[in-house]
């Protein structure tokens, strides 16, 4: 009973302490967090946590939407960025860097050592999508067609789909690349014919909205998954 006694009343005075600490620090007047652009499941956790931070707070927060994280990380790293929603791949390989790090022998992200981790997301599904009409119905069939690639700007998109496609035995040698800089720009891509498939997080606004009232007005996701997936 007494030992339950002295550990409560520790964990009271940590808090009193904590809570006086921070109100001797001075917060900025604002606040940016980086992020992807809108209509990406990121822009809106961003959106969200700055409403929170600006409503429940003293300062201000602003969404900073960039054509993709692999573009901001840079600016995490010296500072000039406040906060940043990045995927774990591309945190991972900016904070280990290329010398340390590489998937499938690639890491063309700059190396971002004073990053760090203040809080983790929940997992975000991914997938290769294709149009409502389209014969696909599995990462087979994708064999040969076009595919959203490159993602200098998503470089996890990649990274993304290279897997799915060394699930089935491929690389990126057996499709034909359709070069797009990030995400929104591989679903544009398929929604106006220009590729079969593209890769995206299942749910997001974006898929849902430009698939589904898209430019070809039939259009609808669908996820190509590989049966024998792990």
């Amino acid at each position: 009973m007494r030992r339950g006694r002295l550990i409560f009343f520790a964990t009271i005075i940590a808090i009193i302490l904590s809570a006086r600490l921070a109100d001797a620090q001075k917060l900025p007047a604002s606040t940016t967090i980086g992020t992807n652009p809108a209509g990406t499941a990121f822009y809106a956790v961003a959106a969200g946590l700055a409403k929170v931070i600006s409503g429940a707070g003293a300062m201000q927060s602003i969404v900073q939407p960039y054509t993709g994280s692999s573009t901001f990380m840079p600016l995490l790293d010296s500072g000039e960025l406040d906060f940043g929603i990045v995927n774990a791949v591309e945190m991972n390989l900016g904070y280990q860097g290329p010398a340390k790090m590489k998937i499938g022998g690639k890491n063309p992200l700059p190396h971002v050592p004073n990053s760090r981790l203040i809080m983790r997301g929940s997992p975000l599904s991914v997938s290769l999508v294709v149009k409502k009409d389209s014969p696909m119905k599995t990462i087979y069939d994708v064999k040969g067609k076009r595919v959203a690639g490159e993602y200098p700007a998503n470089i996890a998109i990649w990274f993304h789909v290279y897997t799915a496609l060394a699930n089935a035995g491929m690389t990126w040698e057996d499709v034909k690349v359709v070069p797009v800089p990030a995400v929104n720009d591989g679903v544009d891509a398929l929604v106006q014919g220009r590729a079969d498939a593209a890769n995206h997080a299942i749910g997001g606004e974006s898929i849902e909205l430009r698939l589904e009232s898209g430019v070809s007005g039939s259009a609808a996701k669908r996820f190509c998954f590989s049966p024998d997936s792990i």
